[in-house]
């Protein structure tokens, strides 16, 4: 018998390394595919006539602040800024009202009356949801079944309820029924901020359902100028730069590595001397509180400031933006 050479050996075991690479990108490629193919059938994209270009901030509590950096953008850029998200959302929770991931109501009776009836929240394939917890730009006016009402979500009962506007015939739901909502149109000549997943659930392979579902809300958009900006708190997600590390290899040029910048540059760009509590969060690769709100996740005025600088930077790297596009070009 013949025996193997070392260099053939080290082929077969490269080429087996390489299936078994390309069996679990097919896999991840077919669950993005899954929470992708959750979208409208109509485009919600419009082009403006304007010569204004419109900024759409798109996200959770980070973004909806009223001392956000998308406030800050306005202050510093002649751009048309507009927000969209809810506090706390998922990325789930936003691709749900961008219109890319419909929901469903399924056996349950609207009472005639304008009586609260509890109801679960499903996905296409019929799956239970646990997503619209928080307040946010639409889905609290929405309509089921040609029926228009409220819908609530109950923290002490964790449940959601909906209630009609008008009292009227009741109705039974005997098939998942789509629940509709006021869904935003955008200029697809327009640029995006994507700043989700602080709120996403820390668990294995996460970071990749938070991708497949910034990627939803990226096709509903049909904006090809965009941004996504990094997660910042190791509070939070102990592997956040291994996180982040798939996000910019998911998003490329496109990705903001906001957290390594304010670990880096943070505190001395915002002219803030480091306290002995900074220098300890600095050590354990936190981002110091010097530049967070009190419940050390959500960032306060200067992290904003700090964001939307950088920002305006990353657009104009991009080509997104000019210098006539600011309103100080010494920024």
């Amino acid at each position: 018998m013949k025996k193997i050479s070392f260099p053939l050996i080290v082929i077969l075991l490269v080429c087996i390394i390489l299936t078994l690479i390309g069996y679990n990108t097919l896999i991840t490629r077919k669950d993005s595919q899954k929470y992708q193919n959750l979208q409208e059938d109509y485009p919600t994209s419009s082009t403006k006539s304007s010569n204004t270009q419109t900024l759409y901030c798109i996200g959770d509590s980070l973004t909806l602040g009223s001392h956000a950096y998308p406030t800050v953008l306005s202050e510093l850029t002649n751009l048309s800024i507009e927000t969209f998200g809810g506090s706390q959302d998922q990325t789930i929770d936003i691709a749900i009202r961008s219109g890319r991931t419909k929901i469903y109501a399924y056996d349950i009776t609207i009472p005639a009356q304008t009586d609260p009836v509890e109801l679960t929240l499903y996905n296409e394939d019929h799956e239970e949801l646990d997503v619209l917890k928080n307040k946010g730009s639409n889905f609290s006016n929405v309509e089921i079944a040609g029926i228009s009402g409220i819908l609530k979500y109950d923290s002490e009962k964790e449940v959601h309820t909906f209630t009609r506007d008008e009292a009227g015939e009741s109705v039974t739901l005997d098939e998942y029924t789509r629940i509709n909502a006021d869904f935003p149109t955008f200029d697809k000549n327009g640029i995006a901020i994507i700043f989700t997943g602080t709120y996403d659930p820390y668990e294995s392979g996460s970071i990749f359902r938070t991708i497949t579902y910034q990627r939803a809300i990226l096709n509903q958009l049909g904006i090809k100028k965009y941004i996504v900006v990094s997660l910042t708190s190791k509070r939070t997600f102990q592997i956040v730069n291994d996180m982040n590390s798939v996000l910019e290899e998911e998003h490329e040029e496109h990705f903001l590595n906001f957290r390594d910048y304010l670990l880096e540059n943070g505190l001395q760009d915002a002219d803030i001397t480091p306290t002995k509590q900074d220098q300890s969060d600095l050590d354990k690769g936190y981002i110091p509180r010097s530049l967070l709100q009190d419940n050390l996740v959500d960032g306060n005025t200067e992290f904003h400031e700090l964001l939307a600088k950088q920002l305006i930077q990353k657009m104009k790297e991009l080509k997104y933006i000019t210098d006539d596009d600011l309103k100080n070009t010494q920024i």
